[in-house]
């Protein structure tokens, strides 16, 4: 009869054990996706999510800067004045490819507002044969180790902010982007007059 409690106390152990260690691991994963160390797979691996707008109450935008693919340094500073498109990406992202050319025809379309793309994490070559693939002549901005995104609290990608000329953060837009959006947005900042 021991030798059954024995075992049938080992077993209770053996599972306890494991059923702590599930539920141990499905929170930590909980955990790192919530703050962002590990994006939801929907909009990492290109599968579109719904898009999500958000309006900010005018809180600054995080004064930045980063090197184009060209080398030069970009600050959020030199555009004082004047409605900026900031649009966080990655070449891998699906959504974030699919958008490029609205963003491409709008920024032809209306030269006063600034479009700067923002690449994640990848290096300039990687970046530079991508955009000359797309035909893409809006500046991109290379934020190689992420800094940028966490302080924008950038989680998914393609994430879009809309700040105005005094360098406020008036819309956040999560997931791809469509036309009539874009024109809502730039008609909210007075890009567009209608």
């Amino acid at each position: 009869m021991s030798t059954q409690n024995t075992s049938s106390k080992k077993l209770l152990t053996v599972v306890i054990g494991l059923w702590a260690g599930v539920c141990l691991g499905v929170g930590v994963i909980s955990v790192l996706v919530f703050t962002g160390v590990i994006p939801l797979l929907e909009n990492s691996d290109g599968v579109e999510a719904p898009p999500l707008a958000v309006e900010e109450s005018g809180m600054p935008a995080p004064m930045f800067e980063l090197p184009d693919l060209a080398g030069n340094v970009r600050r959020l500073s030199d555009y004082r004045g004047k409605v900026v498109v900031l649009n966080f990406w990655a070449t891998w992202c699906g959504p974030c490819i699919r958008e490029m050319p609205m963003f491409q025809a709008f920024q032809d379309r209306y030269p006063d507002m600034v479009l700067l793309g923002v690449d994640e994490e990848e290096s300039a070559e990687t970046v530079r044969d991508f955009i000359k693939k797309m035909g893409l002549t809006y500046t991109i901005l290379l934020d190689e180790k992420a800094d940028l995104a966490r302080d924008m609290q950038v989680n998914y990608l393609p994430t879009t902010f809309f700040i105005d000329g005094q360098g406020d953060i008036r819309f956040r837009h999560y997931g791809i982007l469509n036309e009539e959006q874009l024109t809502h947005y730039l008609t909210e900042l007075e890009v567009i007059q209608e």
